[in-house]
């Protein structure tokens, strides 16, 4: 009996930091394999810093996109279990990846993203990625260990619901920035589509499948 106790209450308290990390590291190295594939076929090389660059930009969008869908598909199917906490870990490696990210843009950019930063701020590329950043980096801080005992369970829902937003800004400064090349593929369906499209459809894909859950909640909730 006081086995089956102890076994019940490991089961309760879920998997630990360090599996969580190990799954967290464990996706962002299958998304890491399949991003380099793509940016080899699609540039035939992988032994640039640009193309490094590309592959972080893909690798960070697939994270957040993982982790934002986990509660979404929680909802509907009851699988995973989001009070194991999985995407978290997963959106804090994001974080990080795509903070890598915005570093390669200073060294490949620095005409827009370092010393023309100023006259560059108020572009849809610059402002619409550094907000998103800040949301992303305002999530890391308030649900981290240290700070979040100093804020309330409302706060920092209201602040981890702010990456949605953060998530939407990224598709449109996509947009903003290569339309003009998605729109010449969608005319011509020539080669792979534009790797910056891809990674927007899957977001949008997201995102609609987080704003269908109050919908769904509307439409069959039961009448008082």
């Amino acid at each position: 009996m006081q086995h089956n106790t102890q076994a019940s209450s490991a089961t309760e308290l879920g998997p630990s930091e360090a599996v969580k990390w190990s799954v967290a590291l464990l996706i962002a190295l299958c998304l890491t394999l399949g991003s380099t594939v793509y940016v080899y076929i699609v540039f035939g090389t992988v032994g640039t810093f640009m193309s490094w660059s590309f592959i972080s930009a893909a690798v960070a969008s697939l994270l957040f996109a993982t982790s934002f869908s986990v509660s979404s598909v929680s909802y509907y199917t009851g699988f995973p279990n989001v009070r194991h906490g999985y995407q978290k870990h997963i959106g804090v490696l994001g974080f990080w990846v795509s903070l890598f990210y915005s570093l390669t843009l200073l060294v490949l950019y620095p005409e827009t993203y370092w010393y023309g930063l100023r006259d560059n701020f108020l572009t849809a590329d610059v402002l619409f990625g550094l907000t998103a950043m800040v949301i992303f980096g305002a999530m890391v801080l308030i649900n981290s260990k240290p700070i979040a005992p100093y804020f309330s369970w409302n706060t920092i829902r209201f602040v981890l619901g702010l990456g949605y937003l953060g998530y939407a800004l990224l598709v449109m400064r996509a947009v903003f920035i290569e339309w003009n090349l998605w729109e010449a593929w969608l005319t011509t369906f020539e080669g792979f589509p534009p790797g910056r499209l891809v990674l927007s459809v899957i977001a949008i894909g997201v995102l609609s499948l987080r704003l269908s859950i109050p919908i769904h909640k509307a439409l069959t909730a039961k009448p008082n």
